[in-house]
């Protein structure tokens, strides 16, 4: 198992002003409110759930096409990305750390599919993909099979 950070938290959450799956980091609201007593088994499952997603969302838009590159520049500009991380889930987080400081992402050995008028614009597509994503996957995985519960008692 890697080493993680301590939460997936980046400090701006929602649940607390009653929405079901954060806009911050993206995890349901019992993920935050439980995480400190998650074992590192569940929080595995909530870091693999959210790197699926953000992989999903990046190979729709992206082509690595020198990792190396990748690798040296995150590196080389000193930007706090997990080294376990698969090369999208890399881009992901360098697009949502650096998109206001580099306009071209050619300089990191990365291209994107289609032409891109800047990162800030693809940064916010991503983010709110991913928070479309997990909140259908709230819905279909946690909301759902407690309505269909609900349908059966009655």
């Amino acid at each position: 198992m890697s080493k993680r950070t301590r939460t997936p938290c980046v400090g701006i959450c929602s649940t607390t002003y009653g929405d079901d799956v954060c806009r911050g980091c993206k995890r349901f609201v019992k993920e935050v409110i439980n995480w400190n007593s998650f074992n590192p088994e569940e929080r595995e499952a909530v870091w693999k759930r959210l790197e699926k997603l953000k992989t999903q969302i990046m190979r729709s838009r992206v082509i690595v096409v020198d990792e190396e590159m990748l690798l040296k520049k995150i590196k080389e500009y000193r930007l706090r990305i997990h080294e376990d991380l698969n090369n999208y889930c890399k881009v992901f987080e360098l697009i949502k750390q650096a998109s206001k400081s580099f306009s071209n992402l050619e300089e990191f050995g990365v291209k994107t599919k289609r032409n891109l008028i800047n990162l800030e614009m693809l940064k916010d597509e991503t983010e709110k993909e991913l928070y479309e994503l997990s909140l259908a996957h709230y819905s279909r995985y946690f909301v759902e099979p407690v309505k269909y519960k609900e349908i059966d008692i009655k």
